[in-house]
C-alpha cells in the first residue's frame, strides 16, 4: 500500500543559493528541534556516501523521506505508505515549518502530486476517508491475488525486510492479518470501515494520542526487537526508543495492554533497574498478564548472501554487508561469515577444488569432516568441524555451484547452537 509523492522547492535569486552540505545541515538542525518534529527522540538521519542524499527518519516504522539538492533546487520524496492519515499530515505540516524557516516555497511535481489531494487542501476529513478508500482497493487487490494463488503479503514493510519462512496471509509493521480481515473490512459500512482502519493504521487520527504512541512501540518490537541483549550500539537505540515510546503511552493511557514481561527485559537489557522495577510494579497493580504474541524476530527467514545464494536463519541475528561478495550475521553465541566467488567455468568439480585450495591456504586444521550437505540439488557441499579454545566451535562450509562458489565460517560458543548452524547449512541454495 503506496502513498508516494514529490515536491520540489527553488532558492531564486532573492535568496543566497547555499551549497548542500550547509543545506542538509540547516534541515537536520531544524528536525532537531522538538516544535518543528515532535519526533525527534525515536528520528535520524544518514547521508548517503556520496553527499547528495539527505535520508530523513522520523519514525522506525515509517518510510524515511528523501531530501536532495541539484543546481538551486531542493526535492523531497515522501511516502506515507500503511502508516495513516495522521502521519501524512504530520509530515507535510513538517515540510510546511521547514519552508518558513528556509523561506522557500514547496510545489508538486506535476506528475507525482500527493495522489489524497491534502497538499493542496489541507482536508484532514477528505484526507482520512482517502486512507480507507485507499485501504479497500488494497483489501480487494489481496484477495484477488490470493484466490489466484498468491499469499504471503509484506504491507509496506521497511526495505530489504527478510522473508519470513512461514505461511500467512499478510503482514504489516504491527504484525500479521489474516484473510478475513481483509473480507470483514471490504464488506464493512463506511462508519465501520474507519473503525477497522484506526486498527490497520499507526497513525490515522490528527493528535499524538496514547494509541499512537502504544503502536509506535509495538510496531517496533514487531519489527526490530530480537528477544536478547542488544549487541551493538544500533539496537541499544532501538531499545531505548521502544522504552520512551512506552513511557509517552502509558503517561497517557495506563490501561492499554502492555506487553509487560518484553518491557521488563528491555529495561533489564538497558541496565536501568529503576526502570525495570516501575514496570513490574505497574505490571502488578494492574493484574495484566502478558496477552500480545509479538515479534517476527522470533521467526526464521530466507536471506539473500550475494549472486543467488540464500540461507535459512534465525531473524534474531544481524546482518552486516561489508561489500557486494561479503556477509556476516551476529549473534551473541553465533557468528557467521561468508564470502562468495564467482566463475566463468561451469564445472562444479573444479570449482568446488579451487575453494578447497583456498582453505587450505591458511594451512591450519579443518577439522573433522562431517556428514552434512545442503539439500538443494543445485549445490555440492563439503563440511568440516573443529573445536576451538574456550568451548568454542567453527565449521567451515564450502558449496560450489555452476559458476559460483561460498566460503562459509559458523562459530558458536555452545553446544545448544551447534543445531542452529547445521539446520541453517542444509538451508544453504542457491536461486536460478
Amino acid at each position: 500500500m503506496n502513498v508516494e509523492f514529490l515536491l520540489s522547492a527553488t532558492f531564486d535569486n532573492r535568496r543566497v543559493i547555499p551549497n548542500q552540505d550547509r543545506l542538509f545541515k540547516a534541515i537536520v538542525s531544524s528536525l532537531n528541534e522538538v516544535n518543528i518534529n515532535p519526533l525527534v527522540m525515536i528520528s535520524e538521519f544518514s547521508i548517503i556516501e556520496d553527499g547528495t542524499t539527505l535520508i530523513y527518519s522520523f519514525h522506525p516504522s515509517a518510510d524515511p523521506i528523501y531530501f536532495e539538492f541539484k543546481t538551486d533546487t531542493l526535492f523531497i520524496t515522501i511516502t506515507t505508505g500503511s502508516f495513516g492519515a495522521g502521519y501524512h499530515r504530520f509530515i507535510v505540516g513538517v515540510l510546511d515549518r521547514i519552508a518558513r524557516r528556509l523561506d522557500i516555497e514547496f510545489r508538486e511535481d506535476a506528475v507525482h502530486k500527493d495522489p489524497s489531494g491534502y497538499f493542496r487542501s489541507r482536508n484532514f476529513e477528505a484526507l482520512k476517508k482517502f486512507f480507507v478508500n485507499s485501504l479497500a482497493d488494497y483489501a480487494k487487490m489481496l484477495i484477488t491475488h490470493h484466490d489466484n494463488g498468491f499469499s504471503n503479503f509484506m504491507i509496506s514493510m521497511p526495505y530489504n525486510y527478510p522473508v519470513i519462512e512461514k505461511e500467512y496471509f499478510a503482514l504489516s509493521s504491527l504484525g500479521y492479518w489474516g484473510k478475513n480481515w481483509f473480507t470483514d473490512f471490504i464488506d464493512a459500512s463506511e462508519e465501520d470501515r474507519l473503525t477497522l482502519a484506526a486498527d490497520f493504521f499507526i497513525w490515522d487520527i490528527e493528535e499524538m494520542n496514547a494509541k499512537f504512541w502504544f503502536k509506535s512501540f509495538i510496531s517496533m518490537i514487531w519489527l526490530y526487537f530480537p528477544f536478547r541483549e542488544a549487541i551493538d550500539n544500533k539496537e541499544k537505540t532501538m531499545y531505548k526508543k521502544i522504552m520512551y515510546a512506552f513511557q509517552e503511552s502509558y503517561k497517557k493511557d495506563a490501561s492499554l495492554k502492555y506487553p509487560w514481561d518484553i518491557l521488563i527485559d528491555i529495561a533489564h537489557y538497558l541496565d536501568d533497574e529503576n526502570l525495570a522495577k516501575f514496570i513490574e510494579s505497574k505490571k502488578t497493580a494492574h493484574h495484566q498478564q502478558d496477552t500480545l504474541q509479538i515479534g517476527f524476530r522470533l521467526e526464521k527467514a530466507r536471506y539473500s548472501i550475494a549472486a543467488g545464494f540464500t540461507i535459512i536463519l534465525p531473524m534474531r541475528m544481524n546482518v552486516f554487508r561489508n561489500d557486494k561478495s561479503l556477509i556476516e550475521f551476529k549473534d551473541i553465541n553465533v557468528y557467521i561469515a561468508m564470502q562468495v566467488y564467482s566463475f566463468a567455468n561451469e564445472e562444479i568439480d573444479v570449482i568446488m577444488e579451487y575453494v578447497l585450495k583456498q582453505i587450505d591456504i591458511a594451512g591450519e586444521d579443518k577439522g573433522e569432516k562431517l556428514d552434512v550437505k545442503s539439500q538443494s540439488g543445485k549445490i555440492e557441499s563439503i563440511v568440516y568441524e573443529k573445536e576451538l579454545e574456550d568451548n568454542d566451535h567453527i565449521i567451515t562450509v564450502a558449496c560450489a555451484a555452476k559458476k559460483l562458489a561460498l566460503l562459509a565460517w559458523f562459530t558458536y560458543s555452545d553446544a545448544e547452537y551447534r543445531d542452529m548452524c547445521i539446520e541453517a547449512i542444509k538451508s544453504i541454495d542457491v536461486e536460478n
